[in-house]
């Protein structure tokens, strides 16, 4: 079979995410991987001004107290970007370890959102140990400072207090009002129009994601997500769209973040380097458009536009990389449901015929007495299910 490896983005916080973070933390196996990991976050911590314990959610808890054996925190820390970005990716990647990869026929890999630092790893195929660890530790510290200056420039304004209750009043599911919306049931030209029109009044919303044909993510205030919401809230009922906010804290893949990827350049010299596409031994498919990024001179440049600035144009790169590589075989490495989801949708009607393996992760639910049990972490729950993404 021919392989394309497949990482999800934010979709893939869902309720299984922490216990297997600290189910792969407490595995003998992956020791040296979660030392990195952890020396890699107080370098962060140290790094950001003024220094402090790398701390996002409700809890208040440092990532590394969240990845310990019992902390009482709860998915809720998960509706931090921040937080959120940082597991999904350290789990993607102590999966793709030298000793535990699955080498067997892998053609490609593509990543939905934030997913793409992971497909990008993927991609680079590192056979030492040391050189993997190396590459892991540089890509961290991108993510973490991507998501911490996404963070700090996102605009704080808080929406109408009651324009948030009547919304959260008629509201059936989804989080409440926050950066990113997601809406299905709509033609892509309608939606288009919709925004094009509401902007001209002064707004700023863009049209971030399109992950199938009639499901798309709008970024921006969530003030003006409101508004927008509101104005065509008759005409999204009549017609049966579907509208929910996301648990997103970053409008990603939207122009309101050009200040944060300029941040980000100026902490490239803390960061580190990541070699050029021309390491790339297997194709690493783009989000914005069908290209293969073993054509790019700099990868980092590439994540921070594709996952900070550019739209997302699912169908259009899904069908380009399955075409491209000869793709039979899909391995979806999680760790939610969504990027999977979106990838059949997309795929509908092809006349390729295609099989979509889920990888089988550790659970530290299922963990006891240094045994460990292997399940689909992939399956989708409930924070999976308020997440568009």
């Amino acid at each position: 079979m021919r392989t394309l490896l497949l990482f999800d983005g934010l979709g893939g916080t869902n309720d299984n995410l922490l216990p297997a973070l600290r189910g792969l933390f407490a595995t003998p196996e992956n020791a040296a991987y979660c030392q990195v990991v952890r020396e890699t976050l107080d370098q962060v911590a140290a790094y950001l001004d003024p220094p402090a314990p790398a701390r996002s959610g409700p809890a208040d808890l440092p990532l590394r107290q969240w990845l310990g054996p019992a902390t009482g925190a709860s998915d809720e820390v998960l509706h931090n970007s921040v937080s959120a970005g940082l597991c999904v990716h350290i789990l993607q990647v102590c999966h793709l370890q030298p000793a535990r990869r699955r080498a067997e026929g892998v053609v490609g890999s593509l990543g939905h959102s934030i997913g793409l630092l992971a497909a990008m790893i993927a991609g680079m195929r590192l056979r030492r140990m040391d050189e993997f660890l190396d590459v892991a530790a540089v890509c961290l510290r991108l993510l973490a400072l991507t998501l911490v200056r996404g963070h700090q420039l996102t605009t704080a304004a808080t929406p109408d207090a009651d324009a948030v209750d009547r919304y959260l009043a008629n509201a059936r599911r989804g989080a409440p009002p926050g950066p990113m919306a997601s809406l299905s049931g709509l033609p892509r030209d309608d939606l288009r129009g919709i925004v094009a029109a509401f902007n001209t009044g002064g707004g700023s919303l863009s049209v971030s994601l399109a992950n199938s044909p009639d499901t798309y993510v709008l970024s921006g205030a969530a003030g003006e997500l409101l508004d927008l919401y509101f104005d065509h809230e008759a005409l999204f009922e009549r017609t049966g769209v579907s509208w929910a906010f996301l648990t997103t804290t970053i409008p990603f893949h939207s122009a309101h973040l050009a200040p944060a990827a300029e941040r980000v350049g100026g902490d490239l010299h803390f960061i580190g380097d990541l070699p050029g596409g021309d390491r790339l031994r297997l194709p690493v498919y783009a989000t914005d458009g069908p290209r293969n990024l073993q054509g790019s001179s700099d990868l980092v440049e590439e994540f921070l536009n594709q996952v900070l600035l550019r739209p997302i144009e699912w169908e259009l790169v899904t069908r380009h990389a399955i075409d491209d590589a000869a793709v039979d075989h899909i391995v979806d490495c999680g760790p939610g449901p969504a990027a999977r989801r979106f990838t059949r949708e997309c795929l509908r009607g092809s006349a390729r015929r295609l099989v979509f393996e889920p990888i089988q992760q550790f659970s530290a639910a299922q963990a006891t007495g240094g045994q460990h049990a292997v399940s689909a972490l992939s399956r989708p729950g409930r924070a999976a299910q308020r997440n568009g993404r």
